[in-house]
């Protein structure tokens, strides 16, 4: 059987380490489990990652990787912004995706411990930030939604010396999709760690409902 490559190797490793944190968590993770799952040594293991906590970091950045990977080709379809942005905003729910919040909620907590999952998450969240940003940014523009905040701020821009004015409202205009987006995204992780502690609390019809709700307010 021809040897697999290195990259090979490290993608099953690495994809065997997210169903590892997903089916026991976090805590007890050990370097021997995600080996046994793919019938490898732990030493293998360690030779491509070097630390366990190198690993997880590295886990936790493919998960992500993989979900942003999809969330960028909805973003990059054919359709109006406004109907791209639900699509993506579906994706990113606990209940619209097949990403397991498990892990997500895990990796938040580890991220206050550990400066190497701290990062990748930040990066990741700032990934996430960015399509949502873009996607707020191109419906305002093509007039999809009113987008009211972003009027305002730009009518404030436009109030400024007329050589600053033309920036001033791009960065303006930027920084409110950006707030936009942020909100978003806090709403959904927010409902996410609700789910997972009382799944019993909300249905994911209604659940789709609220966040329908919510992001037409944000975009009002």
């Amino acid at each position: 059987m021809p040897r697999k490559s290195a990259s090979v190797r490290r993608e099953e490793i690495l994809a065997a380490t997210v169903e590892e944190i997903e089916s026991t968590g976090l805590r007890t993770l050990r370097v021997a489990d995600v080996a046994a799952r793919l019938k490898l040594s732990p030493s293998l293991v360690i030779y491509h990652f070097v630390t366990k906590e190198a690993l997880v970091a590295a886990a936790f950045a493919h998960a992500g990787e993989n979900d942003l990977y999809r969330a960028r080709r909805l973003a990059a379809a054919r359709k109006p912004a406004t109907e791209r942005l639900r699509s993506v905003v579906q994706w990113y729910m606990p209940t619209g995706s097949t990403r397991s919040w498990k892990i997500w909620i895990d990796g938040w907590s580890a991220g206050l411990f550990d400066e190497g999952v701290k990062s990748t998450f930040s990066a990741l969240d700032r990934e996430w930030k960015a399509i949502l940003a873009g996607l707020i940014a191109e419906g305002a523009e093509a007039e999809e939604f009113r987008f009211s905040h972003a009027e305002e701020t730009a009518d404030a821009a436009d109030a400024r010396d007329a050589a600053d004015s033309s920036s001033a409202a791009d960065s303006s205009f930027n920084a409110v999709a950006e707030g936009c987006a942020t909100r978003i995204l806090a709403y959904l992780d927010g409902l996410a760690v609700q789910l997972i502690f009382n799944p019993e609390s909300v249905s994911p019809e209604v659940l789709s409902d609220w966040v329908d709700t919510f992001v037409a307010r944000e975009l009002d």
